[in-house]
């Protein structure tokens, strides 16, 4: 099976995962519940500038809901993520905070945002058909996108968006920052009520903050008595007590896994990136396999390799040549599969 051929179902089958996350979140959908791990609003946002540029009805969606829950996202951890993984959705993101910057939270929105292009004259089209090419303006033009250097047609609100429901367990975060405050504090508690227990630096790593202010929070954290530490040889690692916090915060829940999701979503990105790239519906079998071979290489999937479920390629020097594509296709379909069930736990 040829790279080209896959490319329509991995767009699918991701937009699908995409769609139920932010169903859970509060859009409109009619996806299946999304229930088995917490959704990281900042990777989703990230991820979804670049694939829902082939679903126009999920990315105004996602512009109402945004409209209506700006003030839970925390645009200081969006900017660390976009240092820290690769995404290439940044100018979108651009145009997405200026068009929301409008209402609620409009200072942190505004500045996200940046200024404007500077060539509107020059558009790149926002959004394409599932063929490739370039959705066209029929009607009016979108002046706010425009600015920004995206053509489109006029933003209409469709009331498919609502506030996020608390109740449900892949709101976690959401539910935290709405009780304390978009900080720190809130991914903190987060990580220790799915993990347990976790070091800062461990922390600080896995939720996007300089080691530094996770270690401060933590500090002034214990001092409460709801936070305690141990030391394990080097490390000093903190749990919550008593055991009731999981239980007021996440309720009768089934267990929730643990995703670091802007790395994974950067690697899924990263693949339909290369999916997409128009010259390879070109390229013998051969040369595709080689340019894969290339791009499993590089981060942020060559991060992928030994992190459990994760584990996604393993050597491919036991692929030769053509032999790489029916391999890659085949894990990526069963790693697919792992998140159409909800990343839930072997």
């Amino acid at each position: 099976m040829l790279l080209t051929n896959f490319r329509a179902e991995y767009r699918d089958r991701l937009l699908s995962v995409l769609w139920r996350q932010w169903t859970a979140l509060g859009v409109a959908g009619s996806q299946k519940a999304w229930n088995a791990s917490v959704v990281d609003p900042e990777a989703l946002l990230l991820i979804t500038c670049t694939l829902a540029r082939s679903d126009p009805r999920l990315f105004d969606a996602v512009l109402e809901w945004l409209r209506l829950n700006g003030q839970f996202i925390n645009v200081q951890r969006i900017k660390r993520m976009l240092r820290d993984e690769v995404f290439v959705g940044e100018p979108v993101l651009n145009a997405l905070a200026a068009a929301i910057s409008t209402s609620v939270s409009q200072n942190k929105w505004a500045k996200l945002a940046g200024r404007p292009s500077t060539e509107p004259n020059s558009l790149e089209p926002l959004f394409f058909l599932s063929n490739g090419n370039p959705l066209p303006v029929v009607r009016k033009e979108d002046e706010g996108f425009a600015k920004f250097g995206f053509a489109r047609e006029q933003f209409i609100k469709r009331g498919v968006a609502e506030i996020f429901r608390p109740e449900h367990p892949s709101n976690l975060l959401l539910r935290l920052r709405a009780l304390l405050g978009v900080n720190a504090r809130c991914d903190v508690l987060q990580f220790l009520l799915l993990n347990q227990t976790g070091s800062p630096r461990a922390i600080a790593r896995d939720c996007y903050y300089f080691p530094a202010t996770i270690s401060k929070a933590m500090s002034e954290m214990s001092q409460s008595g709801f936070l305690v530490s141990t030391t394990e040889g080097r490390r000093r690692c903190y749990r919550l007590t008593p055991d009731t916090w999981k239980g007021l915060f996440l309720g009768s829940a089934p267990k929730m896994s643990w995703i670091v999701w802007a790395r994974l979503f950067s690697a899924l990105e990263q693949i339909w990136l290369f999916l997409d790239v128009e010259s390879l519906a070109e390229k013998a079998p051969l040369v595709q396999a080689s340019a894969l071979r290339r791009i499993l290489k590089r981060e942020p999937l060559s991060r992928l390799e030994g992190r459990s479920r994760l584990l996604i390629f393993e050597n491919d020097s036991a692929h030769p040549g053509e032999a790489l594509i029916p391999f890659f296709i085949t894990r990526t379909r069963a790693l697919l599969d792992w998140l159409e069930d909800g990343c839930r736990e072997a």
